[in-house]
């Protein structure tokens, strides 16, 4: 029996000696570590076994329920800092009764994220050369945006003993646009632009217009976005938008808003009248964005430069000094500009006469002018007085430009009144009555291209109003007609027969009947 007693005494010596070298042992991990150090009595690495990133320290000690130290008690509260960029802060996790318990330091990030490990003990975690440690003060150096957040002081207990403080960190606005510095939108759309600021505090965002004034609507008006509305030809500008917090300077953005529209062309001269021989001209201009591309054509046929034609452009801005030009050498145009472009014919001859087309084409569409280089002479202006001088005839006279010599003319007047009732009340107009003739270098007077005549009409009626017209005709052809031009014969003697004919007007009748008969009488006195 003594034996087995002995084998007894053996194995509960043995299960004491293995279990109880080290009667209590702790492990805690904390995830964000990346580096692992030893010391005496804690470690902090990363195991195999653990999570990707994860870090941990481990201390050893006998835990005499009996006599269990005081747990540490910190001796400032949680507190909010507020720095300016640049500026150094403290971070104070000032403890009493630390003892041997090890302080973590913790930082979660104020935009969110994961919280990051930053020192335990009196070794610094962070890479970060500008944290240091100060015995149980965290010091940041040259504050940036990116340090603001929670700052956690931690012993790990249970329960754990924590204080949180925060750090706020003020810089200057900036301020850029959306999607990017210049904006090309369709005439007609409704144009919205935007600017994107950040800084601490959030800065106001106010807008401007750079090459004139924002409508009353939108002065003042306070935000990223401004919306300028419905956009004409004429509504692209430069804007600039503002963002102020009272920390630094103001932050600016520039915005180009380019409106963009089909062609717009027009004829600096529908028709040009020439000669065999003559340097003419042809000017168009026209209005686009982007800029058109313009080609021209005769009577259809595509015109290209050649030792007689030549085209060229020029650039023609509303309201622009040298100075402003200078001034736009680097940036894009938003003004409404026209661009005047001309055909350029040398030595004229017949074969050029014909309909010339100036075509302008952007992306947006197609517009086109037409312009005629004729040889046939200028519509007659009348310069003669609408009152005539005789009673059944009348004298027009003309003048009109010509290249050539006139040699023929075509008149055509009637009465002024358009239509005559007939007895079954109905309405006829009446026609034109013509008279034409041959006209010869004695007929007329001519001042280089200029050629003035006179034509008489005869059988005309007393007292009566005629409209006329008139064409000329030289070795091209005939003219244009003239306005209608409005004449009369004489109307004195009308007067006097038409105030005699009613019973109201005979006293005056005889009045100038009697006055007429003293005039003759005093005449033949005279005589």
């Amino acid at each position: 029996m003594r034996w087995r007693s002995v084998v007894v005494v053996v194995v509960v010596a043995l299960v004491v000696f293995a279990f109880g070298s080290h009667p209590h042992r702790r492990r805690h991990g904390y995830r964000g570590g990346d580096v692992g150090r030893r010391g005496a009595g804690w470690e902090v690495g990363v195991e195999g076994e653990e999570e990707e990133g994860a870090a941990y320290y481990d201390y050893e000690g006998d835990e005499d329920q009996g006599d269990a130290a005081p747990p540490p008690s910190f001796l400032a509260r949680p507190q909010t800092f507020t720095v300016r960029m640049g500026e150094s802060v403290v971070i104070p996790c000032d403890a009493d009764d630390a003892g041997d318990h090890k302080l973590i330091l913790k930082k979660i990030p104020g935009q969110g994220g994961k919280e990051k490990l930053v020192a335990v003990g009196r070794e610094k975690v962070t890479r970060d050369r500008r944290v240091t440690l100060q015995g149980s003060r965290l010091i940041i150096s040259h504050a940036r945006p990116r340090d603001a957040g929670t700052y956690l002081c931690l012993y790990d207990l249970e329960p754990p003993v924590q204080l949180r403080h925060t750090l706020d960190v003020l810089y200057p606005p900036s301020v850029r646009p959306l999607p990017s510095s210049e904006l090309r939108v369709l005439r007609g759309s409704n144009v919205t632009l935007e600017c994107v600021a950040q800084g601490n505090p959030e800065p106001t965002v106010t807008w401007q217009r750079l090459d004139g004034s924002l409508p009353p609507a939108l002065r003042g008006h306070k935000g990223g976005r401004l919306n300028v509305g419905v956009v004409s030809e004429g509504g692209g500008g430069r804007y600039r938008c503002l963002a102020d917090n009272t920390v630094g300077t103001v932050a600016e953005a520039d915005i180009t808003l380019i409106v963009e529209y089909p062609p717009l062309t027009t004829s600096l001269q529908a028709i040009v009248r020439t000669g065999e021989g003559d340097r003419i001209q042809l000017g168009c201009k026209v209005h686009g964005r982007p800029s058109p591309n313009v080609t021209w054509t005769h009577d259809g046929r595509p015109l290209q430069d050649t030792s007689r034609t030549h085209q060229a452009a020029e650039l023609r801005r509303q309201n622009t000094s040298t100075q402003d030009t200078r001034a736009r050498e680097n940036r894009p145009s938003v003004e409404p500009s026209a661009t005047r472009h001309t055909l350029t014919i040398n030595k004229v001859s017949e074969r050029d006469f014909g309909a010339y087309t100036c075509i302008a084409t952007n992306t947006h569409g197609q517009s086109e002018a037409i312009m005629h280089v004729t040889g046939l002479p200028q519509p007659p202006v009348l310069t003669s007085s609408p009152e005539g001088g005789e009673s059944r005839a009348y004298t027009l006279t003309w003048k009109t430009e010509s290249y050539y010599p006139v040699t023929e003319y075509l008149i055509k007047y009637r009465h002024a009144h358009l239509d005559l009732w007939q007895t079954n009340r109905t309405l006829i107009a009446e026609s034109w009555e013509d008279v034409s003739g041959k006209v010869g270098p004695e007929d007329m007077e001519v001042q280089g291209r200029l050629h003035t005549l006179a034509v008489t009409l005869a059988g005309l009626q007393v007292a009566t109003d005629y409209i006329a017209v008139v064409r000329v005709r030289n070795k091209y052809g005939w003219s244009a007609e003239s306005h209608h031009f409005p004449f009369s014969t004489r109307k004195a003697m009308a007067v006097l027969q038409s105030t005699s004919s009613n019973g109201v007007g005979r006293g005056v009748a005889a009045s100038l009947f009697l006055l007429s008969l003293t005039a003759l009488h005093t005449f033949f006195l005279m005589a």
